[in-house]
């Protein structure tokens, strides 16, 4: 279980207790403008901020390979998603085989790690998960409880700059998180409770959030984490297994193609032979009664926040569909088959 810290000034003792004389920091360009960053300059970080929007493990071969070269002791990762689960595949590349390690086949090490999120959305410092892509399409997830962080620091202060676009996408991720944790067929007490608070915490501080106040942004950030710690236990289920299509295909940031495909989804589960006491259960959860009013509020949030449906070459459906594992979808609380996820896209083109 991580430890949290209530500033960053406590990172200075907390290098010193683990002996660390010269850490890591993976983190994008913009965090290099905060005022955490100045102030851990004073410990001579070695600085790997190589990191693209949907990671790429070519980057966190060569992050390795400086880590080494430079006699790094720990590590520090400040971000979104990409450079947190840049940084759970980095350290562990330290001393394993990249073919092996790239099938989650590894050894632990004693290295120890900071999480910083800069996005209220991923949850990343919370799992056990570390997506990335090969060779620029194929969307790997490794999982190993080793990757979940030894420290984790909250400063609101760091979402402050978030663009209005990413500052929806992100949060709406989170709320994704939950909503495919709760419906999972994995899920179980310890995980609902988790999705629960985490939607309860969504609601509670979204304007706050949208209008980046500081409670706002500190309340979103422990709901993204909830909802890291619910997809931790259950994994995530259809949404998120046919976003990244659209994200590497559109332009889209994650949040924003897992949100659009999630209504869709939604939308036609409930058309199918549908768990009616299980979404029933979830549309409370959201504030309504009955399943159709979970899917009408989650449509409302997507209609106050302005996102446009992405739209793609209807050419390239067959080859979606080829790209999404069949397996992975064994734990939906609909099942689905290949016309069935053609459909979805379909539908989503066509905002049918």
């Amino acid at each position: 279980m991580s430890e949290f810290l209530n500033s960053y000034n406590e990172i200075e003792s907390v290098l010193k207790n683990c002996g660390a004389k010269k850490p890591m920091l993976v983190c994008g360009k913009s965090f290099q403008k905060s005022e955490i960053f100045e102030y851990l300059k004073k410990f001579n970080p070695v600085v790997f901020d190589n990191i693209r929007p949907n990671p790429r493990f070519d980057d966190m071969l060569r992050a390795a390979e400086i880590f080494k070269a430079e006699n790094c002791d720990f590590m520090i990762a400040a971000g979104g998603g990409s450079p947190m689960d840049s940084a759970k595949m980095i350290r562990i590349l330290i001393n394993n085989d990249e073919n092996t390690a790239l099938y989650g086949e590894f050894e632990n090490n004693d290295i120890k790690s900071l999480f910083i999120p800069t996005t209220a959305g991923t949850g990343s410092e919370a799992t056990k998960t570390s997506v990335f892509y090969l060779n620029e399409v194929h969307k790997y997830s490794v999982h190993s409880l080793d990757f979940i962080p030894d420290y984790v620091l909250f400063d609101e202060k760091l979402l402050e700059t978030l663009p209005l676009y990413q500052r929806k996408a992100t949060c709406l991720d989170a709320l994704c998180h939950s909503i495919e944790s709760y419906w999972s067929k994995k899920a179980n007490d310890e995980s609902r409770v988790y999705a629960e608070k985490s939607i309860r915490l969504f609601f509670e501080n979204k304007n706050g959030y949208i209008n980046n106040t500081p409670e706002g942004n500190l309340g979103m950030l422990w709901a993204s984490y909830y909802g890291g710690k619910a997809i931790n236990i259950t994994g995530t289920v259809a949404p998120h297994a046919l976003c990244y299509n659209i994200t590497m295909n559109c332009g889209t940031s994650h949040g924003h193609s897992v949100a659009v495909l999630l209504s869709k989804i939604y939308e036609y589960m409930l058309q199918k032979d549908y768990p009616k006491e299980l979404f029933d259960s979830f549309a409370k959860v959201m504030g309504g009664s009955k399943a159709k009013d979970g899917l009408e509020i989650f449509n409302k949030i997507l209609d106050e926040f302005k996102l446009e449906t992405p739209k793609f070459d209807e050419g390239k459906i067959d080859e979606f569909v080829r790209e999404v594992n069949i397996s992975k979808l064994s734990t939906n609380p609909v099942e689905f088959d290949e016309n069935d996820i053609k459909e979805i896209y379909k539908r989503l083109n066509n905002e049918v």
